[in-house]
């Protein structure tokens, strides 16, 4: 009774540390999803600047929603798939979802953040304010366009108000910082998974992780073809993704460079009690102090047992445990003998 009660505890305790992590996310979401709603800045143009001059692009080549299906639903697919039909891994598949969603989560809000203080004008955005491409509706010339003597013009000058929010948010593209965020992070993810940086040498692992990299690249250049962004905000916006991407996935998992890089880090409840590995699946993700518990090849009923049963079981042979248990190598726990996952 004592030790279903000690199992409870622990789960409970395991459940909240890691709900705070969520909570924080859904928070950081909730933010973005205010200052989206906020009026940019609306910075002050001239008329014969050409760098504004090009036409509103009324169908886009990525579109908003099929960005979030690429860069946030496809990784989280693949992310699942690999978690729970290879690694067999609970773990896993929390790191690497929360590291996900912790990633893009960042990405939006600093993203639009940026957006709303710079509030620079998109390569269309005459169009958006004069309709200089809409013959129909009879658009003003550009070359009868002027700006007032000696001043920039503003938007007050404007005859066209219903794209005119979202033509001063150019500043850095949304859709880059967004796809380097959801796919530089999957590239990360493979990377660990495969050991790249074993320092053998594999083209075909090369390739797999650079995949989700050129569609990324693809994404954010359809943004300059497009017309919506100038070159200089695709840039920032693939260095913002890739720098929460790379952020995000080290909260969660250990370098690239590691031995271990395919494991997770193990749950932050040194004892906890959750069943760490899906049925038939692996052992990898235990505390160093847990892993004292383990003989040499790794074998033992660990997942989903107590400690204090361990302990028991374990009684004649405390020594020799702990000294396994010191090992700084253990740190990322077991994993099996699997070639996919030892480096190569």
């Amino acid at each position: 009774m004592v030790s279903k009660m000690r199992i409870q505890a622990r789960t409970k305790a395991l459940f909240w540390s890691y709900g705070r992590d969520w909570a924080l996310v859904i928070i950081v979401l909730a933010l973005f999803s205010w200052i989206d709603t906020l009026e940019p800045y609306h910075r002050q143009f001239s008329v014969k600047d050409v760098t504004i001059q090009h036409p509103f692009a009324k169908k886009e080549t990525v579109p908003i929603w099929m960005a979030f299906v690429l860069a946030f639903i496809l990784p989280g697919i693949i992310i699942g798939c690999i978690a729970i039909f290879h690694r067999k891994s609970y773990t896993d598949l929390h790191n690497g979802l929360l590291g996900l969603f912790l990633a893009q989560a960042l990405v939006l809000i600093v993203t639009d953040s940026i957006k709303i203080a710079v509030g620079r004008p998109r390569p269309d955005f005459l169009d958006r304010c004069f309709d200089i491409y809409d013959k129909a509706a009879a658009g003003t010339p550009v070359a009868l366009m002027v700006d007032p003597d000696n001043m920039l013009s503003s938007s007050t000058l404007c005859t066209r108000t219903d794209l005119l929010k979202d033509g001063f948010k150019s500043f850095p593209s949304g859709h880059s910082s967004f796809s380097f965020g959801g796919l530089g992070y999957l590239s990360l993810y493979l990377a660990g998974k495969l050991h790249l940086f074993d320092e053998r040498g594999h083209i075909y692992k090369s390739i797999i992780v650079l995949a989700p990299l050129i569609l990324a690249a693809l994404i954010a250049i359809s943004r300059v073809d497009n017309y919506r962004h100038h070159w200089q905000d695709v840039t920032v916006g693939a260095i913002i993704g890739t720098v929460f991407a790379v952020f995000s996935y080290r909260q969660y998992y250990p370098s690239l460079g590691v031995k271990k890089s395919a494991n997770p880090f193990a749950p932050r409840s040194i004892d906890h009690l959750l069943p760490t590995a899906l049925a038939g699946g692996r052992r990898e993700e235990h505390s160093a102090q847990q892993e004292a518990f383990l003989d040499d090849s790794g074998s033992g009923p660990l997942v989903g047992t107590s400690l204090d049963t361990i302990h028991i079981a374990n009684n004649g042979d405390n020594n020799n445990n702990y000294n396994i248990g010191n090992d700084p190598n253990k740190a990322y726990g077991n994993h099996p003998t699997s070639t996919f996952n030892q480096p190569r």
